[in-house]
């Protein structure tokens, strides 16, 4: 991307991301569903939206995307501007995402207790420490060899090894950087403030963790190669069941694979393993 480019992005973000930063926590808008609430308390604005579905209809649509029903059917992203039902069949994505906008890309968002650290620095160590050990406590159970290659600066890459998913271990010379198989993680320091009483059960102070940076945002993403099968959305969902119950991942659309090499075409978060859909009745 150019620098104009980076920079116009940015200013964009910094001009619409304002909930994120404010001193006041935001208030539950019951109009939106709780996957919306919670990324729009995070920071996540641009291109972060609800499909409004017929109230008799969403348990059976809610179901279907849970069921990745809507990979099968070729549906394009439901919360891309679709304010009726009946466009869903649309795809849209290209068209209205840029590259650097909250809803492309996956993010990580968290609200850490202020009792969990003396100092904004204290809790980006420990924030990254509890991710890194979530990530390998995850390797462990699915048995992959693994190996932490980078750890600085908030950043992390742990490279996993599985040769019936195509993710092949590294030799000097043989081997492409690009053939490899990753969790690549990148964090930043916090802000301290008070969290909405949504997130947290009860209005309290925070060190709050979010990616409403058009350049520097939180993220967790794994990163393989073409011809890997790797079970993106079922790792993704481990590493969340692993994590601290404020901690969440938004998983933006196209951005993850199945086994079955096909991308899951919708938008969710993650939270202690469970999905939350940007779907609301009307």
């Amino acid at each position: 991307m150019s620098t104009f480019k980076t920079l116009a992005a940015f200013l964009a973000v910094s001009a619409l991301s304002g909930c994120a930063t404010s001193t006041t926590p935001m208030e539950y808008m019951n109009n939106h569903s709780e996957a919306y609430n919670i990324a729009h308390a995070g920071g996540l604005v641009t291109d972060i939206k609800d499909t409004y579905v017929p109230a008799d209809s969403v348990g059976s649509i809610t179901e279907s995307m849970l069921n990745l029903g809507f990979v099968a059917g070729g549906y394009g992203s439901p919360q891309l501007g679709m304010t009726n039902w009946q466009t869903a069949g649309v795809h849209l994505l290209g068209n209205l995402l840029e590259p650097d906008s909250h809803g492309a890309r996956n993010s990580l968002i968290a609200w850490m207790p202020a009792s969990e650290a003396s100092s904004t620095e204290e809790a980006h160590e420990k924030f990254l420490s509890h991710v890194k050990v979530s990530i390998e406590k995850v390797m462990v159970e699915l048995g992959l060899k693994h190996e932490t290659i980078y750890e600085q600066n908030g950043k992390l890459s742990i490279y996993f090894i599985k040769d019936e998913w195509n993710c092949p271990e590294y030799s000097h010379g043989i081997t492409d950087i690009s053939d490899l198989c990753e969790v690549s993680v990148e964090t930043y320091e916090p802000y301290k403030a008070i969290s909405p009483s949504f997130i947290s059960g009860i209005e309290s102070e925070s060190f709050i963790f979010s990616p409403n940076d058009g350049r520097d945002f939180h993220n967790l993403n794994l990163i393989t190669n073409k011809k890997s099968s790797v079970p993106e959305d079922e790792i993704y969902t481990s590493i969340s069941e692993e994590l601290s119950s404020w901690t969440y991942i938004y998983i933006a659309p196209k951005k993850v694979k199945m086994k079955n090499g096909e991308t899951i075409n919708y938008p969710y978060i993650l939270n202690k393993g469970q999905k939350k859909l940007f779907v609301t009745p009307q």
